[in-house]
């Protein structure tokens, strides 16, 4: 799928006088690494208040709005990532096997700040790099804004990250606009399964060998399209498992071993 979105942008030098504010990123990704022409886009809103940031597809804030209007239930299916200030403790929220977690993530950031600056934008910003879920990144901070943040789990620098991307160049974040005001997203978490990252990583291991496992011992009647038990199964294990293979150019690719 392909789309087009524009945004009217302001990007003089942006003075950061308090703590508060919407950055939107673009972010474009690889999903398939045997289908490297095939680039997908999706707009990523990093909320930060005095307390922490939130990263999150604006997505499914634009679905939210509308299912809240309406009365709906809202959506809980696209990862979002927590960081907690002043400590930067960080949780990733995501769904699997239909279960919902909150996911605890201990893992140290080691920067090694590189003596090479740039402009991107309206911004100087200067270069970083990390080893990181199985991948080398990439990054370009600003101290222009001198927030030790930015996209997905990424934090620790002295300034917000205004780009950054893995060297095989399959997941790439910038910067696209800021907002002083806006519409502050309550999430509510309270019913996450709380647990660790390598528990989590326990948990996608079953998941690929058994993706199916959330419907053992449940019985198909039948389905709308006449499909019996048996059927339904077969028909949905090969779905999951082209799923999974479609899928083999994660963010973090250590979850993959």
């Amino acid at each position: 799928m392909k789309f087009i979105i524009i945004f009217f942008l302001f990007f003089n030098t942006y003075l950061y006088s308090q703590s508060a504010g919407r950055f939107i990123y673009d972010y474009k990704l690889i999903q398939d690494s045997t289908k490297k022409n095939d680039i997908s886009r999706k707009i990523m809103y990093l909320d930060i208040s005095d307390n922490g940031s939130i990263f999150y597809d604006n997505q499914e804030y634009i679905n939210d709005s509308i299912l809240a209007a309406s009365n709906e239930i809202l959506s809980k299916r696209s990862d979002k990532v927590l960081k907690k200030y002043p400590d930067y403790s960080i949780h990733l929220i995501s769904e699997l096997q239909n279960n919902y977690y909150k996911i605890s993530d201990e893992r140290l950031q080691k920067w090694k700040i590189v003596n090479e600056k740039s402009f991107i934008l309206n911004y100087e910003v200067q270069k970083a790099e990390i080893k990181f879920g199985g991948r080398t990144w990439i990054a370009w901070f600003t101290n222009q804004i001198p927030i030790p943040d930015g996209p997905y789990k990424f934090h620790g620098l002295p300034g917000l990250i205004i780009r950054i991307e893995d060297l095989t160049k399959s997941h790439i974040f910038e910067l696209v606009a800021i907002e002083n005001k806006y519409y502050q997203r309550k999430f509510n978490f309270k019913n996450a399964i709380s647990i660790d990252y390598n528990k989590y990583k326990i948990l996608n291991k079953e998941y690929k060998e058994n993706p199916l496992k959330n419907l053992l011992g449940v019985e198909i009647t039948s389905t709308q399209d006449g499909l019996n038990n048996n059927e339904f199964k077969k028909k949905m294990l090969q779905y999951k498992k082209n799923q999974i293979l479609r899928n083999n150019n994660i963010l973090e690719i250590d979850l993959l071993k």
